[in-house]
């Protein structure tokens, strides 16, 4: 027999630990009203998955064989399965155990995999995201989720203040079990002198304001690690900074990839976008070609004080806030005029 959630949790594994405070927020929300948990339900994997299965349905004179009862109360029963890692890295045979016990299941039955994830969830554990979908007979839905998006699913209108400060009490220890995602204020510094002039979008090039980086989709020089932030440097000193919107690899004049997407842009919109630029810039060159779609460049001064100039294609610094977000516009008025060994410290 499994054990209780609590509050006074005597798990020795962190896994445990924060399976147990995720779950005893989601009995929290649901005692405070089944109405909240379908809303949460429903925020982390989607109307079609969770409809109006949560809480009771009544009706009346609806016709049941042969009898029609004068009323009726029904439960749809529904499964949901969570296997809990603080990193993206799952047991996939164990995910495959998880999947064969849901079979034996009536109703709905959904597996979710919550772990730290920070890529495009159509990349998270795609082989049983592929199971899944081949599977036979009685439908199991798959998610993969992140804790961010865990805590995002609970941000509901009209909560009561304890629930609400309950919600912000495990957001506070999924950040000191650094279960929260790392590219959050990152700036990622990259060296452009080459490409200086044509990252800020040209007059009527396309109907969007920022700019775009372009390189080669291919690793080394080239990889980038998840970031909110992109700087761009030339003659030793960081000139613009500019919130990333998405890294968007286009491999042809019809197929692009998302590496990742900060923000909720429509993600077809910003594929379009990429092709776009790529077609315009690149319109004779060889693909694939990695493009970060970049929002409103600011100015900024932040100088490289050593001898000599960055080694490398690319340099990352820290530049979150304390319990703050920033924008673009705020990090690069925090940098103007600061150099590179002011900020010991933050460098990742």
């Amino acid at each position: 027999m499994g054990k209780p959630i609590s509050l006074f949790s005597d798990f020795s594994k962190s896994e445990n630990r924060t399976t147990n405070y995720c779950l005893l927020v989601l009995k929290m929300v649901y005692e405070e009203n089944p109405r909240y948990l379908a809303g949460a339900l429903t925020n982390l994997l989607g109307d079609e998955v969770i409809g109006n299965q949560i809480g009771v349905v009544f009706s009346q004179q609806e016709k049941q064989g042969n009898g029609i009862p004068d009323g009726l109360i029904v439960q749809k029963p529904i499964t949901i399965f969570i296997e809990t890692k603080n990193s993206n890295q799952f047991d996939e045979e164990q995910l495959k155990r998880h999947l064969q016990g849901l079979d034996n299941k009536n109703g709905s039955k959904i597996l979710v995999a919550l772990g730290l994830f920070e890529e495009e969830e159509a990349r998270r554990l795609p082989n049983i995201q592929t199971l899944c979908q081949n599977k036979q007979g009685e439908i199991i839905f798959f998610a993969a989720k992140s804790f961010e998006e865990f805590i995002e699913c609970l941000q509901l209108p009209h909560l009561t203040k304890n629930l609400a400060d309950n919600i912000e009490e495990l957001r506070a220890y999924f950040d000191k079990q650094k279960l929260l995602p790392s590219w959050k204020g990152r700036l990622d510094v990259v060296n452009c002198k080459a490409s200086f002039d044509e990252i800020e979008y040209k007059e009527n090039e396309i109907n969007t304001q920022g700019g775009a980086y372009i390189c080669p989709a291919s690793g080394g020089a080239y990889s980038h690690k998840r970031s909110e932030f992109f700087g761009t440097y030339r003659d030793k000193k960081v000139e613009k900074i500019a919130q990333i919107r998405a890294v968007i690899d286009v491999k042809s004049k019809e197929s692009a990839e998302i590496m990742w997407k900060n923000n909720k842009e429509n993600k077809s919109e910003l594929i379009r976008e990429a092709i776009d630029i790529v077609g315009k810039r690149r319109p004779n060159d060889n693909l694939p070609y990695r493009v970060f779609l970049l929002g409103q460049l600011y100015d900024t001064n932040f100088i490289k004080d050593s001898r000599f100039a960055m080694q490398g294609s690319k340099q990352y610094f820290n530049v979150a806030g304390q319990g703050k977000t920033k924008t673009a516009k705020e990090v690069a008025d925090e940098l103007k005029d600061k150099v590179w060994s002011q900020i010991l410290g933050i460098r990742v």
